[in-house]
């Protein structure tokens, strides 16, 4: 089994947003959650949660969005 994320167990988009997209959700898994590292550091959820501290409910792993953009939106 590939190593997963630290946050992959409460991350909210699969109980939130993803909830009725199970193929999504999966692509989602296997490219960011499952992926080791690599994975998790292109994945903006876990970015910006290791710079802040916290992440907006509804950001996707793969959003268009710059790390500094989504932080400065939170703000």
């Amino acid at each position: 089994m590939s190593e997963r994320c630290e946050y992959f167990e409460k991350c909210p988009i699969y109980s939130g947003i993803l909830v009725d997209m199970a193929v999504t959700a999966a692509n989602y898994r296997r490219l960011y959650c499952e992926a080791g590292e690599s994975g998790w550091n292109t994945c903006k959820r876990y970015q910006v949660r290791k710079r802040v501290g916290r992440v907006p409910a509804d950001l996707l792993p793969n959003s268009f969005k710059t790390v500094e953009e989504i932080i400065a939106s939170m703000e």
